[in-house]
């Protein structure tokens, strides 16, 4: 009887879990993150503002609840606010690209940024516009990033190619409803155990 149970529970399904991706030569280690989930200082910032939302899941599909997500990124013009950054292109002094929330109890997150730019890395060489995450749930922490449909460096970017599932880490941006030329997006995040 035990037996039948047991081959009668129905299998359960498991959501694969986010690559990861490297952490990035500009971690604004230097910086504190702007904790309220708004780098764009107001509305300030140069660039498309793009809302950012999502939630950090189990491979079981449980909310992470008291998860700490860290976004770090580029400018508009492409450049971070790092000193190792030595491009050309200017910085934005209303945007340091970088900010923290904590996830909660549906495992939810939000963040009001701008759309970042490509940016050149050699003479022959350019990253697609990307943003960097950090996720620290109770037991683990990913590294990863979060690419746009369409980026014309897409195809070429070697850590996008290198990850296993790289369709996982693009997202598709839509016009805002609520704010005329405002984007959104939806970046869903998936932990082994939280």
């Amino acid at each position: 009887m035990a037996e039948s149970a047991t081959l009668a529970r129905p299998a359960t399904t498991e959501l694969p879990m986010t690559p990861p991706q490297i952490l990035g030569p500009f971690y604004p280690f230097m910086h504190k993150p702007v904790e309220t989930g708004d780098l764009t200082s107001g509305g300030r910032a140069v660039g498309t503002t793009l809302h950012l939302s999502g939630r950090v899941v189990t491979k079981a599909g449980v909310p992470v609840a008291g998860a700490r997500v860290e976004i770090w990124q580029a400018n508009a013009h492409g450049r971070y606010a790092h000193p190792n950054d030595d491009s050309v292109q200017p910085l934005d002094s209303n945007f340091n690209g970088f900010a923290v929330v904590t996830t909660g109890l549906d495992g939810g997150y939000a963040f009001r940024t701008i759309r970042p730019s490509a940016y050149q890395v050699s003479p022959e060489r350019w990253r697609p516009a990307h943003i960097h995450f950090s996720v620290t749930g109770k037991t683990e922490q990913l590294v990863t990033q979060m690419y746009f449909k369409g980026e014309r460096y897409n195809e070429t970017d070697s850590w996008l190619n290198s990850a296993a599932r790289k369709e996982a880490l693009i997202v598709d941006p839509r016009p805002r409803a609520d704010e005329p030329n405002a984007l959104e997006v939806t970046f869903d995040i998936v932990l082994m155990k939280g």
